[in-house]
Protein backbone atom coordinates (compact mmCIF):
# COMPACT_ATOMS: atom_id res chain seq x y z
CA UNK A 1 0.00 0.00 0.00
CA UNK A 2 1.13 3.28 -0.98
CA UNK A 3 0.24 6.71 0.34
CA UNK A 4 -2.12 9.12 -2.29
CA UNK A 5 0.01 11.19 -4.44
CA UNK A 6 0.39 14.75 -2.52
CA UNK A 7 -0.16 13.71 1.14
CA UNK A 8 3.53 12.00 1.03
CA UNK A 9 5.50 13.19 4.05
CA UNK A 10 8.46 14.48 3.84
CA UNK A 11 11.29 11.59 4.23
CA UNK A 12 8.04 9.25 5.45
CA UNK A 13 7.13 8.30 2.12
CA UNK A 14 6.66 4.45 3.63
CA UNK A 15 3.96 4.93 6.04
CA UNK A 16 0.77 4.80 5.63
CA UNK A 17 -2.43 5.53 7.62
CA UNK A 18 -4.53 3.08 9.29
CA UNK A 19 -8.33 2.60 9.13
CA UNK A 20 -10.24 2.50 12.74
CA UNK A 21 -13.15 1.68 11.15
CA UNK A 22 -14.11 0.01 7.99
CA UNK A 23 -15.46 2.13 4.98
CA UNK A 24 -19.06 1.45 3.22
CA UNK A 25 -18.30 -0.41 -0.39
CA UNK A 26 -14.83 -2.13 0.32
CA UNK A 27 -14.80 -5.66 0.37
CA UNK A 28 -14.00 -6.18 4.36
CA UNK A 29 -16.95 -3.68 5.25
CA UNK A 30 -19.88 -6.78 5.50
CA UNK A 31 -17.05 -8.64 7.42
CA UNK A 32 -16.32 -5.82 10.14
CA UNK A 33 -20.04 -5.31 10.01
CA UNK A 34 -21.22 -8.92 11.09
CA UNK A 35 -18.22 -8.69 13.66
CA UNK A 36 -19.71 -5.83 15.27
CA UNK A 37 -23.18 -7.06 15.17
CA UNK A 38 -22.19 -10.53 16.59
CA UNK A 39 -20.61 -8.64 19.43
CA UNK A 40 -23.87 -6.93 19.98
CA UNK A 41 -25.84 -9.47 20.04
CA UNK A 42 -23.53 -12.13 21.70
CA UNK A 43 -22.99 -9.44 24.44
CA UNK A 44 -27.27 -9.45 25.26
CA UNK A 45 -26.28 -13.30 25.91
CA UNK A 46 -27.28 -14.82 22.63
CA UNK A 47 -25.15 -17.45 21.69
CA UNK A 48 -24.16 -18.13 18.03
CA UNK A 49 -25.18 -21.48 16.03
CA UNK A 50 -22.95 -23.77 15.31
CA UNK A 51 -24.53 -24.97 12.18
CA UNK A 52 -25.23 -21.74 11.09
CA UNK A 53 -23.17 -18.81 12.39
CA UNK A 54 -25.88 -16.25 10.40
CA UNK A 55 -28.69 -17.19 13.38
CA UNK A 56 -28.31 -16.91 17.23
CA UNK A 57 -30.54 -18.22 19.77
CA UNK A 58 -31.52 -17.81 23.37
CA UNK A 59 -32.94 -20.09 25.62
CA UNK A 60 -34.45 -18.41 28.76
CA UNK A 61 -36.14 -21.38 30.05
CA UNK A 62 -36.67 -24.88 29.10
CA UNK A 63 -39.96 -23.82 27.39
CA UNK A 64 -38.53 -20.04 26.56
CA UNK A 65 -36.44 -19.11 23.33
CA UNK A 66 -35.60 -16.75 21.49
CA UNK A 67 -34.19 -16.56 17.69
CA UNK A 68 -32.53 -14.06 15.62
CA UNK A 69 -31.37 -14.54 12.08
CA UNK A 70 -29.37 -12.76 9.91
CA UNK A 71 -28.94 -12.24 5.99
CA UNK A 72 -27.22 -9.14 4.69
CA UNK A 73 -29.08 -6.61 6.23
CA UNK A 74 -32.19 -8.15 7.48
CA UNK A 75 -32.78 -9.88 11.01
CA UNK A 76 -35.61 -11.58 11.85
CA UNK A 77 -36.26 -12.62 15.68
CA UNK A 78 -38.62 -15.14 17.10
CA UNK A 79 -39.51 -16.71 19.90
CA UNK A 80 -42.13 -17.38 22.88
CA UNK A 81 -40.09 -15.20 24.83
CA UNK A 82 -42.15 -11.72 24.31
CA UNK A 83 -40.47 -9.65 27.08
CA UNK A 84 -36.27 -11.14 26.10
CA UNK A 85 -37.20 -10.22 22.36
CA UNK A 86 -38.36 -6.95 23.24
CA UNK A 87 -35.10 -6.33 25.55
CA UNK A 88 -33.54 -7.41 22.30
CA UNK A 89 -34.86 -5.19 19.84
CA UNK A 90 -34.04 -1.99 22.49
CA UNK A 91 -30.86 -3.45 22.82
CA UNK A 92 -30.45 -3.56 18.89
CA UNK A 93 -32.14 0.07 18.69
CA UNK A 94 -29.31 0.92 21.49
CA UNK A 95 -26.23 -0.09 19.22
CA UNK A 96 -27.59 0.34 15.38
CA UNK A 97 -29.72 2.24 13.42
CA UNK A 98 -32.78 -0.36 12.73
CA UNK A 99 -36.23 -0.22 12.53
CA UNK A 100 -38.98 -2.48 13.92
CA UNK A 101 -41.17 -3.44 10.66
CA UNK A 102 -43.47 -5.63 12.62
CA UNK A 103 -44.52 -8.97 12.04
CA UNK A 104 -42.54 -11.49 9.12
CA UNK A 105 -44.77 -11.03 5.78
CA UNK A 106 -41.94 -12.12 3.47
CA UNK A 107 -38.40 -13.07 3.82
CA UNK A 108 -36.27 -14.27 0.64
CA UNK A 109 -38.99 -14.94 -1.45
CA UNK A 110 -41.39 -16.83 1.39
CA UNK A 111 -44.48 -15.12 1.96
CA UNK A 112 -45.38 -15.72 5.90
CA UNK A 113 -48.45 -15.61 6.96
CA UNK A 114 -49.31 -15.75 10.94
CA UNK A 115 -52.16 -16.71 12.77
CA UNK A 116 -53.24 -17.57 16.81
CA UNK A 117 -53.47 -20.91 14.84
CA UNK A 118 -49.74 -21.02 13.13
CA UNK A 119 -47.53 -20.34 10.45
CA UNK A 120 -48.24 -20.74 7.12
CA UNK A 121 -45.61 -20.66 4.42
CA UNK A 122 -45.28 -19.88 0.34
CA UNK A 123 -43.48 -18.98 -2.08
CA UNK A 124 -46.98 -18.55 -4.39
CA UNK A 125 -45.25 -15.36 -5.86
CA UNK A 126 -41.85 -16.62 -6.05
CA UNK A 127 -43.42 -19.86 -8.62
CA UNK A 128 -45.38 -17.30 -10.18
CA UNK A 129 -42.76 -14.70 -11.15
CA UNK A 130 -40.51 -17.84 -12.46
CA UNK A 131 -43.59 -19.02 -14.79
CA UNK A 132 -43.45 -15.20 -15.92
CA UNK A 133 -40.23 -15.10 -16.76
CA UNK A 134 -40.22 -18.19 -18.44
CA UNK A 135 -43.40 -17.66 -20.60
CA UNK A 136 -45.52 -20.52 -19.17
CA UNK A 137 -48.26 -18.03 -17.41
CA UNK A 138 -50.91 -19.73 -18.92
CA UNK A 139 -50.20 -23.29 -18.69
CA UNK A 140 -52.00 -25.50 -17.20
CA UNK A 141 -51.28 -27.14 -13.90
CA UNK A 142 -50.83 -30.76 -13.52
CA UNK A 143 -50.95 -33.14 -10.77
CA UNK A 144 -47.78 -35.30 -11.07
CA UNK A 145 -44.80 -32.99 -12.24
CA UNK A 146 -42.83 -35.88 -14.62
CA UNK A 147 -43.32 -39.49 -14.83
CA UNK A 148 -40.89 -41.08 -12.37
CA UNK A 149 -40.16 -43.95 -15.44
CA UNK A 150 -38.77 -41.46 -17.79
CA UNK A 151 -35.78 -41.47 -19.16
CA UNK A 152 -33.68 -38.44 -19.91
CA UNK A 153 -30.27 -38.51 -21.32
CA UNK A 154 -27.96 -35.61 -22.28
CA UNK A 155 -27.09 -36.74 -25.87
CA UNK A 156 -31.29 -36.80 -26.61
CA UNK A 157 -33.09 -34.08 -28.53
CA UNK A 158 -31.64 -30.82 -29.21
CA UNK A 159 -29.61 -28.38 -26.37
CA UNK A 160 -30.52 -25.35 -25.05
CA UNK A 161 -29.68 -22.22 -26.78
CA UNK A 162 -28.81 -20.33 -23.45
CA UNK A 163 -27.26 -22.75 -20.96
CA UNK A 164 -26.96 -19.84 -17.75
CA UNK A 165 -30.88 -19.26 -18.21
CA UNK A 166 -31.46 -23.12 -17.84
CA UNK A 167 -29.35 -23.19 -14.80
CA UNK A 168 -30.41 -20.53 -13.45
CA UNK A 169 -33.76 -21.51 -13.62
CA UNK A 170 -32.90 -24.89 -12.23
CA UNK A 171 -31.66 -22.53 -9.28
CA UNK A 172 -34.92 -21.09 -8.78
CA UNK A 173 -36.45 -24.00 -8.93
CA UNK A 174 -34.20 -26.01 -6.38
CA UNK A 175 -35.10 -22.73 -3.91
CA UNK A 176 -38.70 -23.48 -4.69
CA UNK A 177 -38.68 -26.83 -3.37
CA UNK A 178 -38.73 -25.07 0.40
CA UNK A 179 -42.31 -24.79 0.30
CA UNK A 180 -42.55 -27.48 -2.86
CA UNK A 181 -41.27 -31.01 -1.97
CA UNK A 182 -43.96 -32.58 -4.66
CA UNK A 183 -41.43 -31.08 -7.22
CA UNK A 184 -38.13 -31.94 -5.66
CA UNK A 185 -37.54 -35.48 -8.18
CA UNK A 186 -38.27 -33.33 -10.96
CA UNK A 187 -35.98 -30.52 -10.19
CA UNK A 188 -33.76 -33.14 -8.84
CA UNK A 189 -33.91 -34.59 -12.82
CA UNK A 190 -33.32 -31.77 -14.48
CA UNK A 191 -30.52 -30.67 -12.32
CA UNK A 192 -28.54 -33.52 -13.75
CA UNK A 193 -28.61 -31.67 -16.95
CA UNK A 194 -26.74 -28.79 -16.04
Amino acid sequence: MEQPPRSVAQRESSLVCKLWRSLYGLKQSPRAWFGKFSSVVQAFGMKRSEADHLVFYCHTSSSRCVYLVVYVDDIVIIGNDQEKIAQLKEHLFSHFQTKDLGKLKYFLGIEVAQSKDGIIISQRKYALDILKKTGMSDCRPIDSSMDPNQKLLSNQGELYYDPERYWRLVGKLIYLTITRPDISFAVGVVSQFM
